[in-house]
């Protein structure tokens, strides 16, 4: 069985369009796929959802809902089906407000020296630790420094799975001045060593 999270679907960037697991060939037969209106539709704690694909796996998927919940507040329901048919509009504009906010954070952060590889899509940047730093701690304790040298809060790559040690994650659910903020406090906190190694030619 094969379960795809598509719930950063709506909010892409620069023309980049998230494909569908559903639309590869034979995927009906061994799978779903499951998105949410928390992201681009901003209802985030309406537990909005939905489920799509493999119909013996959508039945077995309805029978544990049965064990859960009875169904969702009707206004909530109302207010989805509203949302699904007006606001596609609204959802392009919001993913662009992360897109900005996206541009802003990987800006501050290149122009520190920053190895930064921008995201397509979601609300996420994954930022891998610049040297010297990379080098001498890992990423929990890099993010201990940013918190209590710099009063910035980050995620751990580390704590998403052992392929996420050497990142961090960095959330855009700021505005932009408040990322703007966050990478001035960073940079004080690195004491511009991460560009000074950037800049410093290999061997010497």
């Amino acid at each position: 069985m094969v379960i795809s999270d598509l719930a950063y679907a709506d909010v892409t960037f620069d023309g980049y369009r998230a494909p569908s697991f559903l639309a590869a060939p034979g995927a009906l037969d061994v799978g779903v796929e499951l998105t949410t209106m928390s992201k681009g539709y901003n209802m985030a704690g309406w537990r909005v959802g939905f489920c799509a694909g493999n119909a013996e796996m959508i039945r077995a998927l309805a029978t544990i809902k049965t064990y859960y919940d009875y169904g969702m507040f009707e206004p909530i329901q109302i207010a989805a089906i509203m949302a699904l048919r007006h606001t596609e509009a609204a959802v392009e504009a919001q993913a662009k407000v992360y897109q900005r906010r996206r541009d802003v954070l990987c800006d501050g952060l290149e122009r520190q020296g920053w190895p930064i590889g921008r995201p397509r899509a979601t609300m996420f940047v994954w930022a891998k630790i610049p040297e010297p730093w990379a080098s001498q701690m890992g990423s929990f304790e890099f993010a201990m420094k940013l918190l209590k040298e710099g009063d910035v809060v980050v995620s751990p790559g580390a704590a998403f799975g052992p392929a996420g040690e050497g990142y961090l994650r960095l959330a855009l659910v700021e505005n932009e001045n408040r990322l703007r903020q966050a990478v001035r406090q960073i940079g004080r906190c690195l004491g511009g060593k991460a560009a000074a190694a950037a800049k410093t030619p290999a061997g010497s």
